[in-house]
């Protein structure tokens, strides 16, 4: 877990390094970088990005918008991985119950 605006977000390390990139690319003398991540999207309890809020009333980057639709999209995937990963350890174990089952009955 890190945090971006506040708010707990759930990513890598890798991830964070390059926010931290494009933050301090836009760094200047009195504006921070991590302003034009303010407001632009909500997660939830887990880290989970929920929303990305078009940012309409205020100055933001093309390179913003898109990293934070890049951070939306690889927890849905990860998230998806997880459960495939379980459904596909769940789906083993019958498989390996029921050869073990007719195994037994020969």
């Amino acid at each position: 877990m890190k945090i971006i605006d506040n708010k707990k977000i759930d990513i890598t390390d890798q991830e964070y390094d390059a926010y931290i990139k494009i933050c301090r690319s836009y760094d200047r003398t009195s504006f921070k970088g991590e302003e034009l991540f303010k407001e632009l999207f909500e997660t939830d309890n887990a880290g989970i990005i929920t929303f990305i809020r078009p940012p309409s009333t205020k100055y933001t980057s093309f390179e913003v918008v898109s990293f934070a639709f890049y951070l939306y999209n690889t927890q849905q995937i990860r998230i998806i991985k997880k459960q495939c990963d379980l459904l596909l350890a769940q789906t083993n174990e019958k498989v390996n119950e029921a050869l073990a089952k007719l195994t037994a009955s020969k």
